[in-house]
């Protein structure tokens, strides 16, 4: 019988198991802190265009009409940053994380070189490859929407070595794992 996840749908465990690597729960974490700086600082430009234009008696009511338009750019922020949390901790209930250490960051660094990819999209591949390698399953795929850097030729020959494949809709995936693969 297949454990039941918080929303009741069956976990991925056994032969169907979803593996994530810690680096991908941590770098949604850095773009939103990322956005967030952006929002307050348009934020609080915002506030005081507004609080300059509502000096002139033709536009003293503007900065209270925008208001509310500052307070929702400077709180989607952290909207977002509630929706990750939810969203990674039900990750982590439903999977397997690889662990990110030395030998995968010293891997990733000659992956960016040769792939000529970003570090962080080379310490993903690198920590792919190490659970792939450690593990050997006998198929599995490799779930990316990130098309432009990782549906490369070379990276495909490098993940079927290992009888992977490599999707990037998750359509496509869910597909292939329902499939049997």
């Amino acid at each position: 019988m297949r454990q039941l996840c918080r929303d009741h749908r069956p976990c991925l465990e056994g032969p169907d198991r979803l593996v994530v690597p810690a680096f991908s729960l941590a770098e949604p974490h850095i773009a939103i802190s990322g956005k967030e700086q952006v929002r307050k600082r348009l934020g609080h430009e915002l506030r005081a265009q507004l609080v300059d234009l509502g000096r002139s008696k033709p536009h003293r009511d503007v900065p209270e009409s925008f208001e509310t338009l500052s307070s929702i750019l400077i709180g989607s922020a952290q909207v977002e940053r509630d929706n990750l949390r939810h969203t990674i901790a039900d990750l982590l209930r439903a999977a397997e994380v690889i662990a990110l250490d030395a030998a995968i960051l010293r891997s990733a660094a000659g992956i960016q070189i040769r792939h000529v990819l970003s570090a962080q999209d080379a310490i993903v591949l690198a920590s792919v490859l190490a659970h792939l390698e450690l593990h050997r399953p006998v198929e599995s795929c490799f779930l990316n929407r990130n098309s432009k850097d990782f549906d490369d030729p070379d990276i495909r020959v490098r993940l079927e070595a290992f009888g992977c494949k490599f999707f990037t809709k998750f359509e496509e995936g869910r597909r292939y794992i329902a499939s049997g693969m």
